[in-house]
């Protein structure tokens, strides 16, 4: 049995090494961001990890107590167990919104693959709904809805979710498009203020639209009670991320892939704070 180990992990390696992911050379870099920029989609990539040996025998081999959790036939759930369970209660109660949340791209999730923005998106309702800004989350899933409707892309199923909630609420103080960043390796979208850990925030604005100033305000709200917070505004030209539909319609990037639970969770409390203010001063 050990040399059976033994040989499957030098068969991995060996594979490993002929599957090299491909990166582009620093000279094609600007040209790759110029046609980001100046696309009429949001990039958004997803990372699979190549692993022969997991999808053979259920051995992750990054973790070695997975082989003898295979030996042993004994299997171990990781979900942490603590993580809040989570209710789209406040949909059915709510009577006039301040604050719809929806995200574009519902899957993109943090290092615990069972916590996304859709989780995000419900503990910040929850947090703005206890200091009293009724908040709410949409439902429907972009990625479903585009299944069902033969849409092109998921930007067109919550152009429609924006328009669904602005008829039947007529206006919202704030609409958040909450994503998580898909970030090049060794780009840190965590800091440390006072001894805890956050995920860092981006705002993703098109400039063209007045939505830039008044994310720009959230944007500086944030960023002097949290100092090193906030990674700024990412000025786009072309993509409308839908924010035509209303002039407070913003898209934030909470972290990224690499971010923990906990570091969102701390993140959350710190969006919650920076938009109550924003909102009392109207």
């Amino acid at each position: 049995m050990i040399f059976n180990i033994i040989f499957l992990m030098i068969l991995y390696i060996c594979i490993d090494k002929s599957l090299k992911n491909i990166s582009f050379e620093n000279g094609n870099e600007e040209f790759v961001n110029n046609i980001l920029q100046y696309s009429s989609y949001h990039f958004v990539s997803n990372e699979n990890n190549i692993d022969i040996i997991s999808k053979i025998s259920n051995i992750d081999i990054t973790k070695p107590v997975s082989i003898i959790d295979k030996v042993f036939a004994y299997q171990e759930d990781v979900y942490v167990e603590n993580h809040q369970q989570f209710s789209y209660v406040q949909n059915t109660v709510v009577d006039k919104p301040r604050v719809y949340i929806y995200s574009t791209h519902p899957l993109e999730g943090y290092t615990d693959t069972k916590f996304n923005v859709v989780n995000a998106s419900v503990m910040l309702q929850e947090k703005l709904n206890s200091y009293g800004i009724q908040t709410l989350v949409e439902s429907r899933d972009a990625g479903e809805y585009i299944k069902q409707n033969n849409m092109t892309n998921n930007y067109s199923a919550t152009e429609q979710f924006i328009k669904d909630a602005l008829n039947k609420y007529g206006s919202f103080d704030l609409i958040i498009d909450l994503h998580r960043d898909s970030v090049p390796t060794g780009v840190s979208t965590t800091t440390q203020i006072n001894g805890k850990n956050y995920a860092k925030v981006m705002f993703v604005m098109n400039v063209n639209y007045p939505n830039y100033q008044f994310a720009n305000k959230l944007n500086k709200i944030i960023e002097s009670k949290y100092p090193t917070i906030s990674r700024g505004m990412y000025d786009k030209y072309n993509d409308t991320f839908n924010q035509e539909l209303s002039n407070k319609a913003i898209l934030i990037e909470l972290g990224s892939k690499t971010n923990t639970y906990e570091e969102v969770v701390n993140s959350i409390d710190a969006l919650s704070e920076a938009i109550k203010e924003l909102l009392n001063e109207r």
